[in-house]
């Protein structure tokens, strides 16, 4: 995912990017980032749990947070469990093209948005937003159901977002574009997430996860 480019923001480094690869991430259908896999190996045990709800509540907001237990799979496993651009998104890090996705105009009013690969809870409907930016875009995520790692690739420094239980990609965020009153835009592929019509079973703690 990108900066939006109509966005005054000299200072950040994702609008010095240059026009060609712009150009790449957008006219491809998902453009791996192979480089970043280099030298990180494959997990070969599978821990048969799914994510689960801690007990403990937030007093403030009488909401729970998730407690995430590990999804963990060798590379053959996610790319025969998932359909190719699925895999090439949330296992290579790649990025579906801009206004292309499934969800990118889609706003619910109720529900929630989940891994695609492992079915954690990441965003309610209501953190949806319209960015323009051409991805779906979130305002916050389910507390510590979004992990964040620095990603360097094509010259620049940016925000990761990935699913806090199996690694999934998910995009990346950004911040100070002043869209809401929490100044954070996940702007996230819609093929790494899946959209459920009912709430979370128990009600989650929402937060920034910057």
């Amino acid at each position: 995912c990108l900066g939006n480019p109509g966005l005054g923001h000299p200072a950040r480094a994702l609008h010095t990017m240059s026009s060609a690869v712009i150009a790449a991430c957008r006219a491809s259908l998902v453009l791996p980032r192979a480089a970043v896999h280099q030298g990180r190996s494959n997990v070969t045990r599978v821990h048969h749990a799914a994510p689960s709800v801690r007990s403990r509540t937030s007093p403030s907001r009488g909401a729970t947070t998730i407690a995430m237990a590990r999804v963990e799979k060798s590379d053959s496993e996610w790319q025969k469990e998932l359909d190719r651009t699925a895999y090439q998104v949330l296992r290579k890090k790649g990025t579906e093209p801009a206004g292309s996705g499934q969800y990118d105009k889609f706003y619910p009013t109720e529900g929630h948005f989940q891994c695609a690969g492992c079915s954690n809870p990441l965003y309610s409907a209501q953190s949806k937003f319209k960015s323009g930016c051409g991805w779906p875009a979130f305002d916050k995520c389910y507390k510590d159901g979004v992990k964040t790692e620095t990603d360097v690739t094509f010259g620049m420094k940016r925000i990761e977002i990935l699913c806090a239980s199996c690694d999934g990609h998910l995009g990346h965020v950004f911040e100070g574009e002043g869209f809401t009153p929490t100044n954070e835009r996940h702007c996230v592929n819609s093929v790494s997430v899946k959209f459920v019509k009912e709430a979370t079973p128990t009600p989650l703690e929402e937060a920034k996860c910057t």
